[in-house]
């Protein structure tokens, strides 16, 4: 390879893992990790991918269907590579009032799915939080262990508690 295409790569993957590019790719590898988590039972009713920006200003990043209740839901996704000494920044404020108006207008539950460290295909830790549980930008890393649940199984919904687990 010539020094020139060699600059050019470099550049490019530079500009990828910088920032925001890097950021949203990430968001978006962990957004299909959860995916892959919904099996059988449930149905992808929307995915932001592709989505108008209206859309994507007032929706989560999924919605999902358990396929045997006919129950419908939203899931955000968040990919974390870490946190700050117990604190972790999910939000921010404009989107604290996006998921609140999502939940007003639809009547439908939501909930965070945070990934934790590793990498956005196989986060160290997952977090499955009630929406109406996390109320601030910055959440305490001990008070959301109870949502811990280990980030290679498969999601299931507890018809009885309406919880995403």
């Amino acid at each position: 390879m010539c020094p020139k295409n060699k600059q050019k790569r470099y550049s490019a993957l530079v500009e990828a893992m910088s920032g925001e590019d890097y950021t949203h790719e990430a968001g978006l590898a962990f957004e299909r990790h959860v995916i892959g988590l919904f099996g059988k039972d449930f149905k992808i009713k929307w995915m932001r991918e592709g989505a108008t920006k209206e859309e994507v200003d007032f929706s989560p990043d999924l919605e999902v269907e358990h396929i045997e209740t006919g129950d419908v839901f939203g899931v955000e996704c968040k990919y974390r590579a870490s946190h700050f000494m117990g604190r972790l920044p999910w939000a921010k404020e404009y989107q604290l009032k996006k998921y609140s108006r999502y939940r007003e207008k639809t009547g439908r539950l939501l909930f965070i799915v945070i990934g934790l460290g590793g990498t956005p295909e196989r986060p160290d830790y997952m977090y499955c939080v009630p929406a109406w549980e996390a109320k601030a930008t910055m959440l305490d890393v001990d008070g959301i262990k109870r949502h811990r649940r280990s980030p290679l199984r498969r999601f299931r919904w507890d018809s009885r508690e309406k919880r995403l687990v």
